[in-house]
Protein backbone atom coordinates (compact mmCIF):
# COMPACT_ATOMS: atom_id res chain seq x y z
CA UNK A 1 0.00 0.00 0.00
CA UNK A 2 1.79 3.49 -0.90
CA UNK A 3 0.82 6.90 0.65
CA UNK A 4 -1.80 7.78 -1.00
CA UNK A 5 -3.82 4.66 -0.51
CA UNK A 6 -2.93 4.94 3.00
CA UNK A 7 -4.57 8.95 3.30
CA UNK A 8 -7.53 7.67 1.11
CA UNK A 9 -8.27 4.70 3.88
CA UNK A 10 -7.75 7.26 7.05
CA UNK A 11 -10.16 9.61 4.74
CA UNK A 12 -12.95 7.05 3.98
CA UNK A 13 -13.52 6.12 7.89
CA UNK A 14 -14.00 10.01 8.54
CA UNK A 15 -16.28 10.86 5.62
CA UNK A 16 -19.66 9.99 7.22
CA UNK A 17 -19.02 12.42 9.70
CA UNK A 18 -17.71 14.98 7.43
CA UNK A 19 -20.79 14.42 5.21
CA UNK A 20 -23.11 15.32 8.70
CA UNK A 21 -20.37 18.18 9.64
CA UNK A 22 -21.07 19.87 6.45
CA UNK A 23 -25.17 19.11 6.24
CA UNK A 24 -24.65 20.70 10.13
CA UNK A 25 -22.55 24.06 8.56
CA UNK A 26 -24.93 24.03 5.70
CA UNK A 27 -28.21 24.48 8.24
CA UNK A 28 -26.72 26.75 10.42
CA UNK A 29 -25.58 28.70 7.45
CA UNK A 30 -29.44 28.28 6.45
CA UNK A 31 -30.50 29.44 9.59
CA UNK A 32 -28.47 32.23 10.27
CA UNK A 33 -28.49 33.60 6.71
CA UNK A 34 -31.30 34.76 4.31
CA UNK A 35 -32.10 33.52 1.38
CA UNK A 36 -32.80 29.76 0.34
CA UNK A 37 -29.93 28.58 -0.71
CA UNK A 38 -27.91 26.15 1.59
CA UNK A 39 -30.59 23.99 2.58
CA UNK A 40 -30.09 22.26 -0.92
CA UNK A 41 -26.34 21.89 -0.28
CA UNK A 42 -27.36 20.72 2.71
CA UNK A 43 -29.21 18.04 1.82
CA UNK A 44 -26.78 17.31 -1.09
CA UNK A 45 -24.48 16.88 1.96
CA UNK A 46 -26.87 14.07 3.55
CA UNK A 47 -27.24 12.38 0.62
CA UNK A 48 -23.33 11.80 0.33
CA UNK A 49 -22.93 10.73 3.33
CA UNK A 50 -25.93 7.81 3.22
CA UNK A 51 -23.50 7.12 0.29
CA UNK A 52 -20.54 7.31 2.27
CA UNK A 53 -22.69 4.80 4.71
CA UNK A 54 -22.89 2.06 2.05
CA UNK A 55 -19.85 2.73 0.26
CA UNK A 56 -17.08 4.26 2.23
CA UNK A 57 -14.58 3.85 0.12
CA UNK A 58 -15.84 5.28 -2.72
CA UNK A 59 -14.94 8.91 -2.30
CA UNK A 60 -15.24 9.89 -5.71
CA UNK A 61 -18.97 8.65 -5.81
CA UNK A 62 -19.93 10.60 -2.63
CA UNK A 63 -18.35 14.07 -3.84
CA UNK A 64 -20.20 12.99 -7.47
CA UNK A 65 -23.55 12.74 -5.13
CA UNK A 66 -23.10 15.88 -3.37
CA UNK A 67 -22.39 17.81 -6.31
CA UNK A 68 -25.33 16.40 -8.28
CA UNK A 69 -27.95 16.63 -5.80
CA UNK A 70 -26.95 19.89 -4.49
CA UNK A 71 -26.80 21.44 -7.81
CA UNK A 72 -30.09 19.66 -9.11
CA UNK A 73 -31.92 21.06 -6.23
CA UNK A 74 -30.79 24.21 -6.36
CA UNK A 75 -31.14 24.71 -10.04
CA UNK A 76 -35.00 23.72 -9.86
CA UNK A 77 -35.95 25.79 -6.35
CA UNK A 78 -34.10 29.08 -7.54
CA UNK A 79 -35.78 28.69 -10.79
CA UNK A 80 -39.13 27.88 -9.46
CA UNK A 81 -39.01 30.85 -6.47
CA UNK A 82 -37.98 33.36 -8.72
CA UNK A 83 -40.84 32.73 -11.15
CA UNK A 84 -42.86 32.91 -8.14
CA UNK A 85 -41.11 36.50 -7.53
CA UNK A 86 -40.96 34.41 -3.51
CA UNK A 87 -37.13 33.81 -4.17
CA UNK A 88 -35.19 35.97 -1.39
CA UNK A 89 -32.15 36.27 -3.79
CA UNK A 90 -34.58 37.94 -6.33
CA UNK A 91 -35.30 41.61 -5.14
CA UNK A 92 -39.38 41.24 -4.37
CA UNK A 93 -38.88 43.47 -1.08
CA UNK A 94 -41.55 46.08 -1.47
CA UNK A 95 -39.35 48.58 0.46
CA UNK A 96 -37.27 49.17 -2.53
CA UNK A 97 -40.22 49.58 -5.27
CA UNK A 98 -40.13 53.17 -3.76
CA UNK A 99 -36.59 54.40 -4.71
CA UNK A 100 -36.54 57.16 -7.04
CA UNK A 101 -40.63 57.59 -6.82
CA UNK A 102 -42.18 61.22 -5.78
CA UNK A 103 -43.54 61.72 -2.70
CA UNK A 104 -45.26 64.67 -0.09
CA UNK A 105 -43.11 66.13 2.90
CA UNK A 106 -46.25 66.12 5.27
CA UNK A 107 -44.23 66.60 8.55
CA UNK A 108 -40.97 69.17 8.00
CA UNK A 109 -37.55 67.15 7.55
CA UNK A 110 -35.01 68.45 9.98
CA UNK A 111 -32.42 65.79 9.66
CA UNK A 112 -30.10 67.09 12.31
CA UNK A 113 -33.16 67.13 14.80
CA UNK A 114 -34.33 63.72 13.57
CA UNK A 115 -37.41 65.07 11.93
CA UNK A 116 -39.44 64.26 9.23
CA UNK A 117 -42.15 62.36 7.45
CA UNK A 118 -43.33 61.67 3.80
CA UNK A 119 -46.34 59.90 2.45
CA UNK A 120 -45.84 57.96 -0.25
CA UNK A 121 -48.97 56.07 -2.22
CA UNK A 122 -50.58 56.65 1.48
CA UNK A 123 -47.95 55.20 3.55
CA UNK A 124 -46.65 57.38 5.68
CA UNK A 125 -42.33 57.02 6.15
CA UNK A 126 -39.86 58.56 7.99
CA UNK A 127 -37.47 60.71 6.20
CA UNK A 128 -34.31 62.40 6.60
CA UNK A 129 -31.96 64.35 3.34
CA UNK A 130 -28.45 63.45 1.94
CA UNK A 131 -27.66 67.11 3.22
CA UNK A 132 -28.37 69.20 6.15
CA UNK A 133 -31.51 71.02 5.13
CA UNK A 134 -35.12 71.75 6.68
CA UNK A 135 -37.66 71.05 3.90
CA UNK A 136 -40.76 72.32 4.73
CA UNK A 137 -44.21 70.73 4.89
CA UNK A 138 -46.15 70.28 1.49
CA UNK A 139 -42.86 69.97 -0.54
CA UNK A 140 -42.65 67.11 -3.25
CA UNK A 141 -39.32 65.16 -3.25
CA UNK A 142 -37.74 62.24 -4.61
CA UNK A 143 -36.77 58.98 -2.86
CA UNK A 144 -33.03 58.58 -3.19
CA UNK A 145 -32.41 55.49 -1.03
CA UNK A 146 -33.27 53.99 2.24
CA UNK A 147 -30.85 53.91 5.09
CA UNK A 148 -32.79 51.50 7.86
CA UNK A 149 -36.38 52.29 8.48
CA UNK A 150 -35.81 56.05 7.20
CA UNK A 151 -36.43 56.63 3.49
CA UNK A 152 -33.46 59.35 2.08
CA UNK A 153 -35.06 62.18 -0.18
CA UNK A 154 -33.95 65.41 -1.64
CA UNK A 155 -36.73 68.52 -2.79
CA UNK A 156 -37.62 67.98 -6.35
CA UNK A 157 -36.91 71.45 -8.04
CA UNK A 158 -39.55 72.63 -9.84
Amino acid sequence: MDLFDNIMSMLSQFMLWIWGGLAIIFVILEISLSGILQIWFAIGAICAGVVAWFFPTNIVAQGLVFLVVSGVLTAIFTKMFSEKGDHPLVSSNPVYTILGKTAIVTKEIDTPKGLGQISINGDKWSAKTTIDQVIPENTKVIIKEIDGVKAVVEPIDE
